[in-house]
């Protein structure tokens, strides 16, 4: 663990934080226009989502520097990196992008808008992958209150 224990209470609560991360990011990648500055601003928040996951999902730069973010491994400890998913290319071709979608204005910024080979739809179900994983292997307590969907005909 990166940083101290938390309480049943705190993981529940961080949970909701990341429910709001992970549906934003299938939003983002769902809405389709044929507005530019639109789809820009699409393509800058489902950036920004996809590397907040990263970093929760795989500890990303910053995690052993800030013990409050939240991690995957803070909800299963040790079991988190025995289970999660190796990165796929693809999967490191999407946080790429996504460094430099999001990032400040360096020289090779137009680099960003370079055409993709693959779909803002196409890296949600790549990063779900890796979310299915997580909330598959979780003890359903541990999720707060924005986790529980209903769907018509039943239940969660």
């Amino acid at each position: 663990m990166h940083g101290p224990q938390r309480s049943e209470e705190a993981l529940r609560a961080a949970s909701n934080r990341l429910w709001h991360e992970y549906w934003m990011l299938r939003c983002a990648a769902r809405v389709r226009t044929d507005d530019r500055v639109v789809g820009h601003a699409l393509e800058e928040t489902f950036a920004l989502h996809a590397l907040n996951l990263e970093q929760f999902l795989y500890g990303g730069a910053n995690a052993e520097c800030d013990p409050d973010l939240v991690r995957a491994e803070d909800y299963m400890g040790a079991r988190w990196p025995e289970l999660r998913p190796e990165r796929t290319p693809l999967l490191e071709q999407i946080l790429a992008w996504a460094e430099r979608r999001a990032g400040p204005v360096c020289h090779e910024a137009d680099a960003a808008d370079e055409p993709r080979g693959w779909t803002l739809v196409q890296a949600s179900f790549e990063i779900q992958r890796v979310m299915d994983t997580f909330i598959s292997n979780l003890p359903r307590r541990l999720l707060g209150s924005s986790w529980d969907i209903h769907y018509e005909g039943g239940d969660r």
